[in-house]
This record gives C-alpha cells, sequence and structure tokens, in this order.
C-alpha cells in the first residue's frame, strides 16, 4: 500500500507540474483480485502476503467474484459527480469506448469492440448503466457469464491441493462440472452461500 500510494503521488505530481491536472482522467484499478495461492504456482514460496479477496470467493486465475470484482477508483477534476461511487457493472474493455465518447472520439467501426460506452457511470447518472452482461473466460474456455444480478458458472471452482496441483488453478481452464450449471444471485447473495441449480426445460 505504501509504495502503490507513493508511485501514484509521483504520477499526480508530475501532471500537476505539466499543467494537465484539470483536464487528465487518472485511474487507479486492478484486473483481477488477490495473487493468493497462485503465487505458490510461480515458485513463490513463503509470500508473507498473498492478499485477501474479503468476504469474496476466489483469486488470481479463476473467475469468481474474488477474482474480477476489484475496486477502481477514478479523478476527474471537472467531470462527473465528486465523492460518490458505483456499483454499476463495469468491464475494463469498457474504458476504451467510455473514453472516447468522453474526448469526442469514435470508435473503430471495421471490428467487433468488446467494451461499451459507460460515460453515464462516469457522470455519476445514478441507476444508468449499458452493461448488462459479462462473460468469464479462462483461456479459451467459457466458464462463467453474468446477466444483470445473475451469475452462472459453467465449471467447477472449488480449488484443491497447493502449488501445480491446485485445481482449477492458474494454468488450468476448467474443472468438469457434476451436474448441471450453478447459479447465484450475487447482488442478494454477494459470496455466494445460497446456489441456484439450472435445469433444462426440455
Amino acid at each position: 500500500m505504501m509504495e502503490g500510494d507513493y508511485h501514484v503521488g509521483r504520477i499526480l505530481d508530475t501532471i500537476k507540474e505539466l499543467g494537465a491536472d484539470d483536464n487528465t482522467i487518472v485511474v487507479f484499478a486492478s484486473d483481477n483480485g488477490p495473487y493468493g495461492e497462485a503465487a505458490r504456482e510461480f515458485g513463490n514460496q513463503g509470500t508473507p502476503d498473498m492478499g485477501n479477496s474479503g468476504p469474496f470467493r476466489g483469486e488470481l486465475g479463476e473467475a469468481t467474484e474474488g477474482s474480477i470484482r476489484t475496486a477502481a477508483i477514478i479523478r476527474w477534476p471537472g467531470g462527473g459527480q465528486p465523492n460518490t461511487t458505483s456499483y454499476a457493472m463495469f468491464s475494463i474493455m469498457d474504458f476504451l469506448p467510455t473514453f472516447a465518447h468522453i474526448i469526442g472520439g469514435t470508435m473503430p467501426s471495421d471490428r467487433p469492440i468488446d467494451g461499451v460506452d459507460q460515460s453515464d457511470v462516469f457522470l455519476g447518472n445514478r441507476g444508468m448503466r449499458n452493461r448488462e452482461s459479462l462473460l468469464s473466460f479462462i483461456g479459451g474456455d467459457l466458464v462463467a457469464v453474468r446477466w444483470k444480478q445473475w451469475r452462472m458458472y459453467f465449471t467447477d471452482v472449488h480449488p484443491t491441493g497447493i502449488g501445480p496441483q491446485r485445481q482449477p488453478g492458474i494454468f488450468s481452464t476448467s474443472a468438469p462440472m457434476a451436474g448441471y450449471p450453478t447459479g447465484y444471485n450475487i447482488e442478494m447473495d454477494p459470496t455466494k452461500t445460497s446456489s441456484l441449480q439450472v435445469y433444462s426445460a426440455g
């Protein structure tokens, strides 16, 4: 924390020295949850602090809430609503189209763009969000999907063992699902204590 604060402080000081303080958006975000047990798979035996995902299950290399639900701090002097928070579903992929909209740019039309414009979230328009779904891949495998408040898992994510034997782990893409996919209402049950079994209609 101290080291991160030091380096972010140097960046902010430099932006101010350049006279760009009032027209620069600064984003401090993480793309995944804590390092956790995955540290051992990279040979970092005895790492004193492997992070903590708080009440959420999962860590780096998985598709659970503890792995993909991360905090982001956005500093935008003169833009948006100060001292506000949002729990809108937001992907790092959304930064590109959002920033393009804010600066009056256009997105390329000759290729698929996975991100969506979330400038309403940046502007503090409560209740406004343009993303209702999110696909989670590990490698080439689709392992989970979220739609609104519902999140469904297509693989079992119950790590066992340590080091390279840990499953699913950072180097394993899936663990076979024993039965039907498992779903959760993650707005009512963010820690996933009550699962909903998903059955085929026919």
